[in-house]
């Protein structure tokens, strides 16, 4: 490489790490937002509702009165579980949403590579 390339390499690099921040801004929010939400899973055609938040935790479990006398106690259990499951894993898709395309198109791959692989192209 010589003298005219290093400039424009570092200038790709810092190109890059500008738009990194400005991802990292974007989903900060996103997250604050994915927080407060709230996402709800069903069993027994709706009788039981369990809420949990944007973390996956546990918020409320609502029992019909109807599903409290359809069911015997180990029955309702496994049905008040399948629809804390249920909203669990609503929340765990949302939060995978909001991370899975983290980095997409920004290159990041290759951000520090270079300098990884041969430190003496960046600075000597």
């Amino acid at each position: 490489m010589d003298d005219m390339d290093r400039p424009r390499l570092i200038m790709e690099q810092l190109e890059r790490l500008e738009r990194l921040s400005a991802t990292q801004t974007g989903t900060e929010a996103a997250a604050e937002q994915l927080v407060t939400r709230e996402f709800t899973g069903q069993a027994d055609k709706g009788g039981i509702v369990a809420t949990v938040d944007g973390a996956g935790n546990l918020l409320a479990v609502d029992i019909s009165r109807l599903s409290k006398r359809r069911h015997d106690g180990v029955t309702l259990g496994d049905a008040v579980l399948e629809a804390i499951h249920a909203a669990e894993q609503a929340a765990a898709e949302a939060r995978s949403a909001l991370t899975g395309g983290l980095g997409a198109g920004l290159g990041l791959d290759d951000l520090f590579g270079g300098v990884r692989t041969d430190p003496h192209r960046f600075f000597s």
